[in-house]
C-alpha cells in the first residue's frame, strides 16, 4: 500500500475538508462508542484540535472505578464465598453489567480500556478469582491514557495475568517461558521482531518469583526464596536482571521495536486495518520522545490531518460493541436513568452470540477484529439483535420521547417523512442509503400508516405513533451494509 498523501500536521479545516457534524461524529465513534446530538452540535463550537484535547484530558483524568456497592468484594478470597457459585456469578455479572454502564456513560476511557483488554488478554474462567479480575480491571483503567513502560511492567505482576500465563508457577530451576514470550510476542514488540528463543528462556528466569494463587484467591506476593538469583543475558546483555530490571531493558533495548508495534495496533484502533509507514514512522517517534507517554501519541493521531480524511469516514466493520452500546449512547440512554440491569443481561447474550463478550477474548491474542467480525451466522445476529435492543428502547417513556425530540430538532419539526427518514438515517449511520433502500427506509418509517395522512400534512412528529416509526424505520436501518460501517 503506498503511502498516503496527508500528514500527521493538524488538521486545519477548509472548504474542501470541512469540519462539520461528519467529522465530529467520526471522532466520537473512533474515541468512544458514538455521540449524542448535543454533543456534536457542542463539538462544532470547538476547533478540532481543542475538541480532542477536551474529551482526552476528561478521560485521562477520570477518577479509578470506585468498589462495588453495597458489597466489596473486591478483596474477597474463596473462602468468603463458602462454594457459594450464585455469588460468585453474581459478582461477575455485576463486573460485567459496569463496564457496559461505563461504555454507555464514560465511553471514551471505557473504550481505551477495551483495547487494552484485547492486548493485555486474560479471561475470566481461566483466572478463575473474581478479586484478581477486578484488579485487572482496575489496571486498566489506570493506565489507559498513562506510561507504557510502566503499564507493561504493572501488568506482569497483576495477579490475573499471573495466572492467565502461569507466571504463578514461574521459579527458579523451573522457569515458565509462556509469559516471557508473550510479553514480547504480543506485548512490546511483536512476534518474531528482535528477540530470539534465548531472550525468551532469559527473560522467564528473570521473571520468577511473583506468586498467585487461584485456588485461594489471596493477594500476590514476591518470593524472593522463588526468584532466579543468577546472571541472566538478554538482547546480548549479560545481568542479575530481576523482574522490573527485565521489563525496562526491553525498552531500553528495543525501542524501535517497541514504539512501531504500539503505535502500528493504536492506528489500526483508530483508523484503518491497513497501516501508512510514513505516519507510523512519525507516531513510533512521537512515543519515544514523549517517554512511553500514550495520550501525547494518541492526541498527535487524532488531531492530524491523516485521522480526518475522507477514506477513513465510514471504513472501519462494527465491533459488536461498536455495533450496539452507539444504539443507546445516540438516542441519550444513561445507565443510571434508563437502562435496566436485564437489558445487559440482554446485551451480554447478544455479545455471546457475537463473539465479543468482555473478559472472554477467544485466546491469548485477543479479537482479531474488522472483516472477522462478519460471517454467515453473525451478520443475521448483528441484524436481529440490533433490532431488539430498539425494540427495549421502545419500551421506555423518556427514550421515546427523546427520539421524538431528536427528530424534530434535526429536521426543524418537520412532518415529511423522507425528510426526516434521511436525515436520522444521516445521523445514526453517517452516509447516504442508495435510492432503493432509502426509499425502502421511508416505507419503514411510515410503519403502515395509511398514506392520506402523509399527503394531506396531517400526520407530525407530535403523533404517539412517532417514536415507533422511528424505532421500525433503525430496525430497517440496522441490517443495511452502511450501518456495519463506522
Amino acid at each position: 500500500m503506498p503511502a498516503l498523501a496527508d500528514t500527521l500536521d493538524p488538521y486545519e479545516p477548509s472548504p474542501a475538508k470541512p469540519w462539520n457534524a461528519h467529522r465530529v461524529a467520526h471522532l466520537y465513534r473512533r474515541l468512544g462508542f458514538g455521540a449524542t446530538l448535543d454533543q456534536i452540535q457542542q463539538g462544532l463550537l470547538l476547533a478540532p484540535s481543542d475538541l480532542v484535547d477536551q474529551l482526552l484530558d476528561t478521560a485521562a483524568t477520570l477518577p479509578p472505578p470506585p468498589v462495588p456497592e453495597p458489597e466489596d468484594w473486591t478483596q474477597w478470597t474463596s473462602a468468603q464465598y463458602a462454594n457459594n457459585f450464585g455469588k460468585m456469578e453474581e459478582h461477575r455479572r455485576y463486573l460485567r453489567h459496569r463496564w457496559f454502564s461505563e461504555m454507555l456513560d464514560e465511553s471514551i476511557r471505557a473504550r481505551m480500556t477495551l483495547f487494552w483488554h484485547n492486548h493485555f488478554v486474560t479471561k475470566l474462567y481461566i483466572v478463575g478469582c473474581n478479586a484478581y479480575t477486578w484488579s485487572y480491571f482496575a489496571l486498566l483503567h489506570q493506565y489507559a491514557f498513562g506510561n507504557f513502560r510502566e503499564f507493561v511492567l504493572e501488568m506482569g505482576k497483576n495477579p490475573a495475568m499471573l495466572v492467565f500465563l502461569n507466571g504463578n508457577v514461574n521459579e527458579a530451576g523451573e522457569p515458565n517461558e509462556n509469559y516471557a514470550r508473550e510479553l514480547m510476542e504480543l506485548f512490546t514488540m511483536g512476534e518474531g521482531n528482535g528477540y530470539t528463543q534465548l531472550d525468551v528462556v532469559e527473560m522467564a528466569r528473570a521473571l520468577t518469583g511473583w506468586r498467585a494463587s487461584f485456588n485461594d484467591c489471596t493477594p500476590h506476593f514476591f518470593d524472593p526464596a522463588k526468584f532466579d538469583n543468577t546472571p541472566k543475558s538478554i538482547f546480548g546483555v549479560t545481568a542479575n536482571f530481576d523482574f522490573d530490571g527485565a521489563h525496562n531493558l526491553i525498552f531500553q533495548e528495543r525501542p524501535v521495536q517497541v514504539s512501531e508495534f504500539i503505535t502500528d495496533k493504536l492506528y489500526q484502533h483508530f483508523v484503518f486495518q491497513n497501516t501508512d509507514p510514513t505516519i507510523l514512522a512519525g507516531l513510533a517517534a512521537t512515543f519515544r520522545d514523549n517517554d512511553w507517554e500514550l495520550l501525547p501519541v494518541i492526541k498527535k493521531l487524532l488531531k492530524s490531518e491523516h485521522f480526518f480524511e475522507e477514506r477513513f469516514l465510514n471504513a472501519r466493520i462494527k465491533s459488536p460493541m461498536e455495533l450496539l452500546i452507539p444504539i443507546l449512547k445516540m438516542t441519550g440512554a444513561s445507565s443510571t436513568d434508563h437502562v435496566e440491569s436485564t437489558w445487559w443481561d440482554d446485551v451480554t447474550f447478544w455479545m455471546d452470540r457475537l463473539g465479543q463478550v468482555p473478559f472472554d477474548p477467544p485466546n491469548v491474542a485477543g479479537w482479531p477484529g474488522h472483516r472477522k467480525w462478519v460471517n454467515e451466522s453473525t451478520l443475521t445476529n448483528r441484524w436481529k439483535f440490533a433490532g431488539l435492543l430498539a425494540t427495549l428502547i421502545s419500551k421506555n417513556d423518556v427514550l421515546r420521547d427523546n427520539l421524538r425530540t431528536l427528530a424534530k430538532t434535526l429536521t426543524n419539526d418537520s412532518n415529511d417523512p423522507a425528510l426526516i427518514t434521511r436525515t436520522l438515517i444521516d445521523f445514526f449511520c453517517g452516509q447516504e442509503l442508495d435510492a432503493i433502500h432509502f426509499n425502502a427506509a421511508v416505507d419503514y418509517f411510515k410503519n403502515g400508516i395509511p398514506e392520506g395522512y402523509f399527503t394531506d400534512g396531517s400526520w407530525n412528529l407530535n403523533w404517539d405513533e412517532a417514536p415507533y416509526q422511528i424505532i421500525a424505520m433503525l430496525q430497517y436501518l440496522a441490517k443495511q451494509p452502511e450501518y456495519q460501517l463506522m
